[in-house]
């Protein structure tokens, strides 16, 4: 997956609740006006609402932490790096041989 399609995805996530959220304000705002008013003297333009579920938004944040994360986890290179030098690391033949064979 390119770098462009997570972009795009993310803003489209962030998008989708940004203006859920302006049109529940904005909702708001206009069922108030007209409860303080008994007469109301002109129509307030309809708004077109997106409601995402709470699944939807947990999915959105859960895509947004995956995507935030470090691809290389630094701990564990330095680790292995460290065996390296040590002469302690050791690999599996049965586990390398499945490696390279799964690759060819």
């Amino acid at each position: 997956m390119s770098s462009i399609n997570r972009v795009q995805s993310n803003d489209a996530a962030r998008t989708y609740v940004q203006n859920a959220e302006v049109a529940r304000s904005a909702a708001a705002a206009a069922s108030a006006q007209q409860a303080g008013k008994a007469q109301p003297q002109h129509h307030a333009p309809k708004v077109d609402t997106v409601t995402l579920s709470d699944s939807a938004r947990s999915l959105a944040a859960a895509h947004d932490a995956v995507q935030s994360a470090p691809d290389v986890r630094e701990e564990k290179v330095a680790e292995i790096k460290q065996r390296i030098g040590d002469g302690t690391y050791q690999v599996q033949s049965r586990v390398l041989a499945q490696k390279l064979l799964g690759q060819s």
